[in-house]
């Protein structure tokens, strides 16, 4: 007969959530290039641009799943902001940029800068500034909600 036990909460991997927030980096990054890159593209380029775009930012979700299934203070942020798991899919809701493309180039860059101080601060995990770092942690975890949900919502 088998024993069933309480689930004893895990301490974060710091170098696995590093690596997914690293990953999420990337992800941006390639985003924001394809949107750059549709200013200067004709028709049926500019198409093919708004679909990698929209590539990327399903694979940057699919990255915060991940995340929220390590992290359960992120996933708590972002419901707190309504932003859905991941039942809802692009393809139903696929649509064209158009205007907000102004506006998506500009938030990307912020939400990488939120990535890359959680990256940092997942890197020192026994400095003597803990305390700091847990709020600092907290405060970033509610900007990326934040900044998901908008950009979430453009989409």
């Amino acid at each position: 007969m088998k024993r069933f036990r309480d689930r004893k909460p895990m301490p974060i991997d710091f170098d696995h959530m590093r690596m997914l927030h690293q990953e999420c980096i990337e992800q941006l990054e390639l985003m924001a290039t394809a949107l750059e890159a549709v200013e200067y593209a004709t028709d049926s380029i500019r198409d093919a641009l708004d679909d990698m775009s929209l590539n990327h930012w399903s694979a940057y979700l699919d990255l915060i799943h991940m995340i929220c299934m390590h992290d359960e203070a992120m996933e708590a942020a972002l419901k707190q902001h309504g932003m859905p798991g991941s039942e809802t899919s692009l393809a139903e809701n696929e649509r064209q940029f158009g205007s907000r493309r102004v506006l998506l180039r500009l938030l990307l860059p912020a939400l990488t800068r939120r990535h890359r101080r959680i990256d940092h601060i997942f890197g020192r995990p026994s400095s003597p500034m803990a305390e700091y770092m847990k709020e600092s942690l907290a405060m970033e975890r509610e900007h990326i909600a934040k900044l998901v949900s908008i950009i979430q919502s453009f989409m």
